[in-house]
């Protein structure tokens, strides 16, 4: 089997750090690094979860680098609401005493492109930041980089922090900015794929039901965050925004749509900032929107998903791995 070297960065909250749990477990992902930013909770919070994380699955192996503790303009606002105030859904763990890497997110990141030229990829599940820096520091990094997967934005689809901003785009727009006029290759996965795809209260009694260490975690971490969105969804339910992310590159037979489109954010104050400018115009290229192109997914096998999450994650007889 063909294994992709990949780099997490991530703001590891609630659904964040069910992806690093479920990109950890995915025989197709060589996770050769985790770098952390700001995002749901402080970037010194999403370290100390991340690092939980792999103390527990037993996976200290993988270095995990701290980033950006802000936007390259703004300060942050967490997202505590929702995902807790520890980030992990109020669960009660802590990492046992395991430190981050003495690199920094950017030092890692510039050391893996390096190490794995043309063949890494980076799963982004928070705020650009650490990406932005990194190909400011090194704009050369573009031709090291395979691509970018990253859950973020909003196409056809109201935004979840502002009418039309997406919270990782919202929490750095400069930042996603920079990456998508950088010329890396980039896939967006938005709130348009990612809202619809939901762990409802029958998997997660599944994957209480397992013993293994990546259930134990995700049965501890999902309860505060369901409960946060069965408010909004009617029923004990979550979206899989991050995990379905780290889904799309481990098994890209989940994807059933896909579209390739001149994609840019809004800068400008107001109450547009931060929205995802996708110009899916059948127009001549002279016409459209004068931005570097983005794949875009616009459609996934939501039910294979999620049957695949609760079977990796439970080391279920039949999964794939």
């Amino acid at each position: 089997m063909h294994r992709r070297h990949v780099l997490l960065d991530t703001d590891t909250g609630v659904d964040d750090g069910m992806a690093v749990i479920y990109a950890l477990c995915r025989p197709e992902l060589d996770i050769v690094g985790v770098t952390t930013v700001f995002g749901n909770v402080s970037v010194d919070q999403v370290t100390r979860n991340s690092l939980l994380i792999q103390e527990r699955l037993g996976r200290t192996d993988v270095p995990v680098a701290r980033g950006a503790a802000k936007g390259l303009l703004h300060n942050p606002v967490f997202s505590e609401d929702i995902h807790g105030r520890d980030g992990i859904g109020e669960c009660g763990l802590l990492p046992r005493g395991t430190e981050p890497d003495s690199r920094t997110a950017v030092q890692l990141i510039l050391e893996l492109a390096d190490e794995y030229p043309g063949e890494l990829d980076v799963i982004a599940l928070g705020p650009l930041t650490n990406i932005a820096i990194a190909l400011l520091v090194d704009p050369t990094l573009t031709e090291r980089i395979r691509q970018v997967v990253w859950m973020g934005g909003a196409m056809a689809w109201p935004g979840n922090v502002t009418a039309v901003a997406e919270a990782d785009v919202a929490h750095d727009p400069e930042g996603a900015q920079v990456v998508l006029e950088s010329g890396v290759p980039v896939t967006l996965v938005p709130l348009d794929v990612t809202d619809t795809t939901l762990l409802r209260e029958p998997e997660l009694d599944r994957i209480r039901s397992s013993s293994s260490a990546s259930a134990e975690l995700v049965a501890a971490f999902a309860p505060f965050y369901m409960q946060v969105y069965g408010k909004r969804l009617g029923e004990y339910a979550c979206a899989m925004h991050s995990p379905l992310t780290v889904g799309i590159l481990a098994k890209p037979e989940l994807v059933r749509r896909t579209g390739h489109y001149p994609t840019a954010v809004e800068l400008a104050p107001g109450l547009s900032r931060g929205a995802t400018v996708v110009d899916r115009r059948h127009r001549a290229p002279e016409e459209l929107l004068a931005a570097h192109t983005a794949e875009i997914i616009e459609d996934v096998d939501r039910d294979g998903f999620i049957a695949d999450f609760v079977a990796t994650i439970t080391g279920a007889s039949g999964a794939d791995r």
